[in-house]
């Protein structure tokens, strides 16, 4: 018997994720409710699915509900759900935040559903393609045993790598993504506007760095940290270092002469 699975939110994360989990055949199809009734109608025609007008609509039907909506607005969405006339016994409500723990689900709980949160370890930039990437994503999970076992399962069957935390350290791991995605966005920012200095336009100091960004992450995926360092740091070459940061300054000299200090740490490992 298929498991009924039901998204409320039908944005980036919410399409990408529904049409992901099209792929374990032990669910049924999605259904979506949003406060834009197009952005539902949307998720279901990509997905296949379902649309509905009511949160109350999508609750009775689904015993799997994901709310995908932007952290400050789960707490108040949970408490809707909780109140909104359905019984939510052994249902299992889950968010996709990566910052914020599923007690924020707490109202749910009290409702008789088991809670979880499930954040993917990617970038999800895209209502309807970065589904196909999710493949290749960690997982982690939290919350009530008997929601994080089924929501385990599932990735398994999926092939999904996964991860269990603790609720108290959701903000600690999210700080840990934003450093390997969005600030590496700043920091090849500032690399490129280093190289625009040199004489190359803002966009072709960012294609020029491409290779060079795309190899050393590779490496990195691949081999770990320590194994992928080079450059100055790794040899112990201070001469070149110093020749850095003497002709840098501001939040750029600041940036390089912290991230040193952590390269001298992981060359120490090798």
């Amino acid at each position: 018997m298929l498991t009924p699975v039901g998204f409320v939110g039908a944005g980036k994360v919410g399409c990408s994720l529904a049409r992901y989990l099209q792929q374990e055949p032990m669910l049924g199809q999605p259904g979506f409710f949003s406060r834009s009734a197009e952005h539902a109608r949307e998720a279901a025609k990509f997905c296949e699915g379902f649309a509905y007008d009511s949160l109350a609509g999508l609750a009775h039907d689904n015993r799997l509900i994901f709310l995908t909506v932007p952290d400050g607005a789960i707490r108040e969405l949970a408490e809707g759900l909780a109140d909104c006339g359905v019984d939510l016994t052994g249902k299992i409500v889950m968010h996709c935040s990566g910052a914020t723990s599923s007690d924020a689900l707490t109202a749910c709980r009290e409702a008789g559903a088991h809670i979880a949160s499930m954040h993917p370890l990617y970038a999800v930039s895209s209502r309807f393609e970065c589904w196909r990437e999710l493949g290749h994503a960690w997982f982690s999970l939290e919350g009530d045993d008997e929601a994080v076992c089924l929501l385990e399962a599932i990735l398994d069957r999926l092939g999904n790598k996964h991860a269990r935390i603790d609720a108290a350290d959701k903000v600690r791991y999210h700080a840990a993504a934003v450093m390997a995605s969005n600030l590496v966005v700043g920091l090849y920012h500032e690399a490129a506007s280093q190289l625009a200095a040199c004489g190359l336009s803002q966009d072709d100091a960012e294609a020029a760095l491409a290779s060079l960004f795309l190899g050393n992450a590779e490496h990195i995926a691949h081999n770990g940290c320590a194994a992928a360092l080079t450059g100055p740091a790794a040899r112990g070459d201070t001469r070149t270092i110093e020749a850095h940061l003497s002709c840098l300054s501001g939040d750029d000299r600041q940036i390089y002469q912290l991230l040193t200090n952590v390269l001298y740490r992981i060359a120490a490992q090798r």
